[in-house]
């Protein structure tokens, strides 16, 4: 027994490592663009992060209904039905097409969705231009999650991310030049910041393309051969993943909401949240990574039925994520003055008060850094076991309130430590909330693919 622990915290770390690394670029990459923009402009990081949540909300429940993949194709491997891996993943491409199209007509609709929000006349604008741009270019981050469930659902994490750290890279360079305008490039500001994001997604996305089409696996089949239009397996994708993007998708709604809700209480207030949730991307995303990794080995396990090992992996996961979030809570409370300080640049007016007010807001987030892991291991555990619909109902009516807090609190001018100790409260009652689920029980007998008799 002791042996399998060991061998079961190697397989989630050599798993999980190289997604660490993927949401580690990631957290650089929003690290590096907010710094950037807020050198630019106290405008241009006030507007970066609502209207990059904004079209994240818009994008995500696609996102994650086509990058279900990675669970369909993990229950096929350890189902033993390998071939059905190639497959899947053209169902993905196929909702990515549909879901793109549907997203990119949404971003022309951005100027009244931000005058309606009412933050600053000033950042509206560019709200309105870095929303419609990343909607115009979803397809390609819609495309990338389904084509890279069928290397992560195979266990293959690692040139997901030699291939996402090489779009992070495209896109801090691109970022550099077209904000600032440097060499022979024009001064774009957070247009550029939005075109060198879609322009890194667009590269991401073919050099997944490429290295799926060149996939050739032993029992797998052949990914040109497979790629006719399945309308079972469609049918599967969206009945497990599209609860799982709505679900998802609320979330983002929730948390979209709240910094939109904070931005109608002034630009400093807005600035500090928006620079608190880039920081806290460096806690939140490995534990992403951690949370992915148990997703693939409990789709395997539940593709085998063996459903005592899916409590094991999930365990280990949570023990190991939170380890990390344990070392990420004592570095925001150590350092909270140090942190903001390398986000003051001369795009500043005012940064002495955004600092003052996000050393406090780091106090919070390390506080609902230690049940957080709980929130992302859980949830991915559920989730690869099939359980989206209750995953989605229960999100639902939590976030649900969750809004209502956050409307009453603006509704009667409590002040921005009120709506971020509500997010507080939040975080930790859900972490417990879907740790019960997990102890139920109930996701055992639920079936993602065939079952042999089908």
């Amino acid at each position: 027994m002791e042996q399998n622990k060991k061998t079961l915290w190697i397989q989630i770390i050599s798993l999980s490592l190289p997604l660490i690394l993927s949401m580690a670029g990631v957290m650089i990459m929003q690290l590096v663009d907010a710094v950037f923009l807020a050198w630019y402009s106290t405008e241009a990081i006030s507007a970066v992060v609502p209207a990059g949540m904004g079209a994240y909300l818009i994008t995500c429940p696609f996102q994650a209904t086509a990058g279900f993949t990675s669970t369909l194709v993990a229950h096929y491997i350890g189902a033993g039905k390998t071939k059905r891996a190639y497959s899947v993943t053209w169902q993905g491409i196929y909702c990515s097409l549909v879901s793109g199209f549907i997203v990119a007509g949404i971003g022309f609709w951005a100027e009244p969705f931000f005058k309606i929000v009412g933050h600053a006349e000033s950042v509206q604008p560019l709200e309105v231009t870095y929303f419609s741009i990343s909607c115009w270019g979803a397809f390609p981050v819609i495309a990338a999650s389904a084509i890279s469930g069928f290397f992560t659902g195979r266990g293959k994490t690692l040139i997901v991310m030699v291939v996402q750290l090489s779009g992070i890279a495209l896109n801090a360079v691109i970022a550099y030049l077209l904000i600032f305008g440097k060499w022979f490039f024009p001064e774009w500001g957070i247009t550029g910041a939005a075109i060198a994001t879609v322009g890194s997604q667009i590269f991401v996305a073919l050099l997944l393309f490429i290295a799926f089409m060149k996939t050739k696996t032993e029992n797998c089949g052949n990914p040109w051969t497979d790629r006719k239009f399945d309308k079972e397996l469609f049918t599967r994708l969206i009945h497990f993943g599209f609860p799982n993007g709505l679900r998802i998708g609320f979330e983002m709604l929730a948390w979209t909401s709240f910094v939109l809700i904070v931005g109608r209480i002034g630009v400093n207030e807005l600035a500090a949240t928006n620079i608190a949730f880039r920081i806290n991307g460096f806690s939140f995303f490995p534990v992403i990574g951690i949370g992915m990794a148990v997703a693939i080995l409990v789709g395997q396990a539940q593709g085998q039925c063996n459903f005592k090992q899916s409590i094991r992996i999930t365990y280990t996961g949570f023990a190991l994520a939170e380890l990390w979030m344990l070392f990420s809570a004592s570095i925001f409370l150590l350092f909270p003055s140090e942190i903001y300080s390398m986000f003051g640049g001369e795009g500043y007016t005012d940064f002495s008060q955004v600092k003052i007010i996000g050393e406090m807001l780091l106090k919070l987030i390390a506080v609902y850094c230690l049940l957080d892991a709980g929130n992302i291991i859980f949830v991915s555990a559920l989730q690869a076991a099939g359980d989206t619909r209750w995953t989605m109902i229960f999100s639902f009516i939590a976030n649900g309130f969750f809004l209502c807090a956050l409307v009453l609190a603006d509704i009667y001018k409590m002040g921005i430590w009120v709506e971020w100790v509500i997010a507080t409260v939040f975080v930790m009652v859900v972490a417990f909330l879907w740790f019960f689920r997990f102890r139920s029980g109930k996701w055992h007998n639920i079936h993602v693919v065939e079952t042999p008799a089908e």
